[in-house]
């Protein structure tokens, strides 16, 4: 896949990308998001300096949770977003969410998972 920008664009272009691949190489990905969310940023997204700080420094738990939330996306070909406003002038604080989560899961007669929804990740900054 073509390393593409983290902008919302640059999400977009990449899942295109992604869902037009065969189910066996999407199944592929979406083990490796799961199993490693900060290598696989780094590897589908060109970051800037402070973007690739950001990502170093995010917590394992959170990153686990944005992993596992991607992996059923991308098994179920969801729609994922972003929201990334431009950074305040000055000092701030930046946070990361999905505050627009409304997947829902559920397993059919075979235990496999079926899932709906959609994924938003979304940049926030609070001034310090």
């Amino acid at each position: 896949m073509t390393k593409q920008p983290l902008t919302p664009t640059g999400v977009q272009d990449l899942l295109t990308e992604l869902y037009g691949l065969t189910p066996t190489a999407i199944q592929v990905e979406a083990l490796a998001i799961q199993g490693d969310f900060k290598a696989w940023i780094k590897d589908h997204f060109t970051l800037s300096t402070k973007q690739e700080d950001y990502l170093d420094d995010l917590n394992k738990q959170a990153a686990n949770y944005f992993g596992s939330q991607c992996s059923v996306c991308f098994s179920s070909k969801l729609p994922i977003d972003l929201i990334y406003p431009a950074p305040p002038t000055g000092e701030y604080s930046k946070w990361t969410g999905t505050p627009q989560n409304n997947l829902a899961v559920k397993t059919d007669g075979e235990g496999k998972p079926v899932a709906t929804g959609s994924l938003t990740f979304e940049f926030s900054y609070t001034t310090v």
